[in-house]
């Protein structure tokens, strides 16, 4: 595929979470965007001072001392340079209010997430400085990679395969992209490149609730909400132009591939309907941004790995006769989930049992003869399309089924994106589907999980309010 024809040296700051403290390393993370709008929690992490460093004695007008990893110390003088014109970084042997370094410990058995700005390369606040603060903000921005691809330390363009299988060679940085594709957004936002976004269609935002919290999570949500221009069957040309992309991000089934390439633009496929694929998504997105989403991107893949592996420890000794079957239904009652689509992966990641996993293709059309003999334990309908659990407990058809007559029909949760979309957010689903049909054997908690995830994927400090509201199965 061609590359765009029209790209725009436009730069985004990425907005992240900060790390402050001192050696031995005390880490104040954030739970926000900003440490002023919330609480933090402080952490302990022990980090190898680097040996034979070149130092200097600190002057009065140095903005912040610096301890880094002798390879690191000309990238860190070059960024500093260009962020601080007439200014020369103050390196130091010890004690630094800036560490850069490839060695380090996380904390705990959560994945670490720091400032990284060359592959395996970090930068970790050591004293409260609102200069230290913008400097990472800037070494991890476009602007950031634009000078550290000058320098020769990051590549000026990746060799990419899509979800499709198609080869892309993409400029970097990425500074300008239309999402046409809700999960491909969701890709986006956990790896903090939103503010790559010029136009995205979003899961989950359409309803009044959505919109409003994804108006908290990004104040440019009703700026780049882009369903009136880019869907997956609609792409209007004329505003693709004003925008001006370096690159679109859509789904592997959109309808509109063929204009696209005919324009000359850069389209990059997505295509995740089972947790294999949904890893890969995170992977590519991670690449495509640079070195921090990379990152990020892999510590949500070991995030995910880590949730799933604990649950099916959890649950090991329940015999597969005596796990609990589950319906899950669509935007209709008799409108169910088949055994290709990622609800089926969810529901035995959770250790259950799809009724419907026999099933191909993707939404099924049954009827309530066949539901009966599926005889489920639990139905969940899905937080999208209108659908709710009145339109099966209300029903007079579907009282012949002992799970409705028992109350055991559930929504799938969502904050905005709906927790049974191949997204991100889908572990908090494999989580609550979970703790709902095994109870006993789960000492995961749902609120504690989102709580995380909300906080390090989205820096979205979800409330206690949205907390007790979310993982609810009343």
């Amino acid at each position: 595929m061609n590359n765009t024809p029209f790209r725009l040296n436009l730069t985004f700051l990425i907005t992240i979470t900060l790390f402050t403290a001192c050696v031995p390393t005390q880490i104040t993370q954030p739970t926000s965007k900003t440490t002023s709008e919330s609480e933090v929690q402080t952490i302990t992490v022990q980090i190898k001072e680097p040996e034979n460093i070149e130092t200097e004695k600190p002057s009065a007008n140095n903005r912040f001392t610096i301890v880094a990893d002798d390879e690191l110390k000309t990238s860190v003088a070059m960024l500093f340079e260009s962020y601080f014109p007439g200014e020369a970084a103050a390196f130091v042997e010890k004690g630094g209010d800036l560490v850069v370094t490839k060695t380090y410990e996380c904390p705990d058995d959560r994945p670490c997430i720091w400032a990284t700005y060359l592959p395996d390369s970090v930068m970790i606040q050591q004293s409260e400085n609102a200069d230290i603060e913008e400097f990472i903000t800037f070494a991890i921005s476009p602007e950031g990679q634009e000078q550290l691809i000058n320098a020769g330390d990051l590549p000026q363009q990746i060799n990419l395969d899509d979800q499709a299988g198609s080869t892309l060679v993409i400029p970097q940085p990425i500074n300008r992209v239309i999402s046409t594709y809700g999960p491909a957004t969701s890709y986006i936002y956990s790896v903090h490149a939103q503010d790559r976004l010029v136009s995205a269609s979003y899961l989950g935002a359409r309803d009044p609730k959505g919109s409003a919290v994804m108006g908290k999570m990004d104040p440019r949500f009703p700026e780049i909400m882009g369903d009136k221009f880019f869907t997956q069957n609609d792409f209007n040309v004329e505003q693709a132009a004003v925008l001006n992309p370096d690159l679109i991000v859509t789904s592997a089934r959109t309808s509109w591939l063929d204009t696209a390439e005919q324009l000359g633009l850069d389209v990059f496929l997505f295509d995740a309907e089972t947790p294999e694929r949904l890893r890969d998504a995170m992977q590519l997105v991670g690449k495509l941004f640079g070195p921090h989403s990379r990152a990020i991107a892999d510590a949500w893949i070991s995030y995910y790995d880590g949730i799933a592996s604990a649950i099916q420890e959890q649950i090991a000794e329940i015999p597969e006769d005596q796990r609990v079957r589950v319906l899950f239904t669509g935007t209709a009652p008799l409108k169910v989930a088949s055994g290709d689509m990622y609800q089926t992966d969810i529901i035995r990641a959770a250790g259950g049992i799809s009724v419907s996993s026999e099933l191909k293709g993707y939404w099924n059309d049954v009827n309530i003869e066949q539901v009966a003999l599926w005889d489920p334990d639990v139905i969940i309908v899905p937080p999208y399309g209108g659908a709710s659990v009145e339109a099966i407990t209300e029903s007079s058809e579907w009282q012949i089924l002992e799970a409705v007559q028992e109350r055991q029909v559930y929504q799938m949760p969502k904050l905005v994106v709906p927790w049974d979309t191949p997204a991100p957010d889908s572990i908090l689903g494999i989580v609550w589907i979970a703790q709902l049909i095994n109870p006993e054997s789960i000492n995961i908690d749902c609120a504690t999980e989102a709580e995380y995830f909300y906080n390090t994927f989205y820096n979205y400090p979800i409330t206690e309010e949205e907390l007790a509201t979310i993982c609810q199965f009343d």
